[in-house]
């Protein structure tokens, strides 16, 4: 039996609200109202492209004027390293 790794359990979706976001921003609540209240009926095409832009908005606007240490741009460097599976898990372990 082959194990199926994804970037969303949708059985395990905690609703925005979980994560201190709420509707009275705009898009928040657009974007409930497009893709349900954890988020869960966004492809994972759609929440991969959403990651990275997301993660390069909040990048640019860091406090920090520090760029990516060599160990990061090395690690970056490699990703080609692995598996799709991989990359999704790392992205989880990395967030958490």
């Amino acid at each position: 039996m082959k194990t199926v790794h994804t970037l969303k359990d949708t059985k395990m979706a905690h609703p925005v609200g979980y994560y201190s976001l709420s509707h009275d921003n705009a898009l928040i609540k657009d974007m409930c109202e497009t893709w349900g209240e954890g988020l869960e009926k966004m492809s994972e095409s759609d929440t991969l492209w959403l990651i990275g832009r997301i993660a390069h908005e909040a990048w640019l606007a860091c406090d920090s004027d520090e760029p990516p240490s060599n160990e990061a741009s090395s690690a970056w460097n490699r990703l080609h390293e692995l598996k799709q599976w991989e990359k999704i898990a790392l992205i989880k372990a990395m967030v958490q």
